[in-house]
């Protein structure tokens, strides 16, 4: 037994022991009472021998087995104090390993008080935590309709430490108006003990919400935008808008259809800085008020910018023996479309989509804890085949994150509708606070027929989001439609998007995919791109941090604001990656090999730090083994694991003709080695 830790209600409540534990171990830990109660040793490749739970009921000296329970997991209702422990007999040189837990009710009874358009006010009583450190407090909520469980509700602090007095309030804020949501409180303790209380389900009133799409952000102006929801919306809707409270002005709102109000543009903004906007409007015979905090764009023109090319002196060295390491589960069919992201040192999380009706129904994500040796059983992020949320959508496919500097993490999918028009065809955003935990309710970030967003930040924080669009041609002609890159900004985290811009076209074609880059040195901003019928390989296309995106027609000559690449004419799903050394990794898929464009295989190449300079042409995968005829490796990405160290993720497929018999997420490692 080389580690062996045991956790309580999925959070570890010790620290890892790196050698034998001989002597017992016990530590309080704290549950609500009348509530299943889940100790789970950490059991894992490194450990072996015999498990055996057991209970006392004189405190620790005497114990018996408890009968049947003999496996990693052990589960129980608490009604009193309960002394547990696990006994692990390994071999002669791992002696008996005893870890104790002892797990102390906490008694409270709570109610729904009072209900609004944008909160619930939780009160709770008979609070007795039986003498644990409460060291955080708030409530979890979502969306009823995405069916998500109670456990992995998107969790809001709201508090710390213990109000005084066994009676207290907890106010649920920032939910969305007319909406069905599943609600609970919880706590936090300190030996690390999470503890839910009853779950709700409600229905908030009607109101008004500051809208999450279309505004209109940049450097010197603003136009705030706000939504009613509910029947009968309010000819009163009132929108200020200044530099702080003090200093409002009423930007007159111009009602729109689906409820939407629009506010007059406020010009004459300094860049990067904030501005305060407010909307009233009386609903149902009440006066509501929202607030919200709206920061311009930054002016990026005073940025000092390194635009020194350095050249190419590095490659990846891909594992000789082609290893493809599995990395999704073998209950979810058809799945493709791998994504990475660093949480911190230890914490990875991996997207893709997949789903039994079709490749593209719903999503998922695994996370790992050591650094990407084992990973965690995928969680439907969004469901299009058993949650209410997903009747109105025909996929929720392209799972695509990015980890903020603030910590949070964004994950962005495209959300086809029902019926497929452009005003049901959005693109949705989702946060995360904790790690990957929990996700917040979907933000539409805009709408139409698109596919494969993606989000970068840049070095004020701003995000900008970049995704491929056929809502130009899709409800006049779906069929051979063209498709054309558009990009959205956001100024607060994700929370608030601008109106869609073209940020790439070439006439007849499909450009698409877009995998951007914030450049090292303040370059600017780099994208890669396929470009479907369009007959040259995946291009690049370049603007300045200060500059915007080259909307005008591309003609397929290369200039110095896009460029192709050295990869095949006509590859597909790029991506690319900068290394810290500089010099970009870009893949993409290519060479068909069997009757369907599912069979490609992936090619690698290597370019400067300003995307020039293609060097080190590979193909990782070629030859039989491992993808013989039929099998393809395609929708490849590229995670930079660590300096020296590159995953190359990738959807493995087999075919029998034109019938897909199965597909998997794998993994190939490749380390980065110097070439002069």
């Amino acid at each position: 037994m080389k580690r062996l830790n045991i956790y309580l209600l999925s959070l570890a409540l010790c620290g890892a022991a790196t050698a034998p534990l001989q002597a017992a171990e016990r530590t309080v830990s704290y549950a609500r009472q009348g509530m299943n109660v889940t100790l789970d040793l950490n059991w894992n490749a490194d450990n072996y021998g015999t498990i055996q739970w057991q209970q006392s009921a004189d405190g620790g000296a005497t114990w018996t087995d408890i009968p049947s329970e003999t496996s990693p997991t052990y589960n129980f209702r608490i009604s009193a104090p309960t002394l547990c422990r696990a006994v692990v007999n390994g071999d002669p040189s791992c002696p008996e390993a005893q870890i104790e837990r002892l797990i102390q009710p906490v008694t409270f009874r709570s109610k729904i008080a009072e209900i609004g358009s944008d909160r619930v006010t939780i009160s709770l009583s008979d609070v007795d935590f039986a003498g644990a450190e409460v060291t955080e407090y708030g409530f979890a909520a979502n969306l009823t309709s995405l069916a998500r469980p109670t456990t992995r509700l998107n969790r809001v602090k709201t508090g710390e430490g213990l109000p005084e007095g066994d009676s207290f309030d907890i106010t649920c804020s920032g939910l969305h108006p007319a909406s069905d949501y599943t609600i609970r409180p919880w706590f936090r303790t300190a030996d690390g003990s999470f503890i839910t209380g009853s779950v709700y389900t409600v229905t908030t009133k009607a109101g008004i919400a500051w809208n999450t799409e279309d505004w209109i952000i940049e450097k010197d102006r603003i136009r705030p935008s706000v939504v009613f929801y509910g029947d009968n919306a309010p000819d009163n809707i009132t929108i200020l808008f200044g530099p702080d409270r003090d200093n409002l002005t009423e930007c007159t709102p111009r009602r729109l259809s689906n409820n939407v109000y629009n506010g007059t543009t406020a010009n004459g903004l300094q860049p990067g800085t904030d501005y305060i906007a407010v909307a009233r409007a009386t609903i149902d015979g009440k006066e509501m008020e929202i607030e919200k905090t709206v920061r311009t764009w930054s002016d990026y023109s005073t940025f000092e910018v390194d635009n020194t090319s350095t050249g190419v002196h590095h490659t990846i060295k891909w594992d000789a023996k082609k290893t493809l390491v599995t990395l999704s589960s073998k209950n979810i069919p058809n799945v493709e479309y791998p994504r990475m992201c660093r949480v911190d040192d230890e914490t990875i999380l991996l997207s893709y989509h997949g789903g039994s009706k079709d490749h593209w129904t719903n999503s998922y994500l695994s996370k790992s804890t050591d650094n990407g040796q084992t990973w965690s059983a995928p969680l439907t992020i969004y469901n299009c085949e058993e949650s209410t949320f997903g009747k109105d959508y025909w996929r929720i496919c392209n799972p695509e994150m990015t980890r903020l500097a603030n910590g949070w993490i964004i994950l962005t999918v495209v959300a086809n509708g029902k019926p497929e028009t452009n005003r049901n065809c959005k693109v949705l955003a989702a946060l995360s606070k904790d790690g990957g935990e929990t996700w917040s309710d979907p933000i539409i970030v805009g709408r139409g027929r698109t596919w494969e967003p993606q989000v970068v930040q840049l070095p004020n924080g701003e995000l900008e989001l970049l995704v491929s669009s056929e809502a130009a041609w899709w409800e006049p002609r779906a069929d051979n439609v063209c498709q054309e890159i558009v990009s959205a900004r956001s100024t607060d985290n994700g929370q608030t998007w601008t109106t869609f811009k073209r940020a790439s076209f070439k006439p007849g074609a499909r450009d698409g995919m877009p995998v951007a880059v914030v450049m090292q040195g303040n370059q600017g901003v780099l994208f890669i791109e396929e470009s479907v019928n369009g007959g040259v390989p995946p291009t690049l296309q370049h603007r300045a941090l200060d500059q915007e995106w080259d909307t005008y027609d591309w003609d397929g000559v290369d200039d110095n604001r896009r460029w192709r690449t050295s990869l095949a004419s006509g590859a597909g799903a790029p991506y690319c990656i900068q290394l810290p050394t500089g010099e970009f990794v870009i893949a993409a898929h290519t060479d068909q090999t069997g009757s369907v464009w599912q069979t490609c295989r992936p090619q690698i190449v290597m370019a400067d730090n300003t995307g020039h300079t293609f060097k080190y042409s590979s193909k990782p995968l070629a030859g039989s083994n491992p993808l013989p005829y039929g099998t393809g490796a395609y929708y490849n990405s590229l995670f930079l694991k660590d300096a020296d160290t590159v995953w190359l993720l990738i959807t493995r497929a087999r075919y029998d003709g034109s019938t897909r018999k199965e597909s998997s997420i794998v993994m190939l490692e490749g380390k980065v080695i110097q070439t002069r």
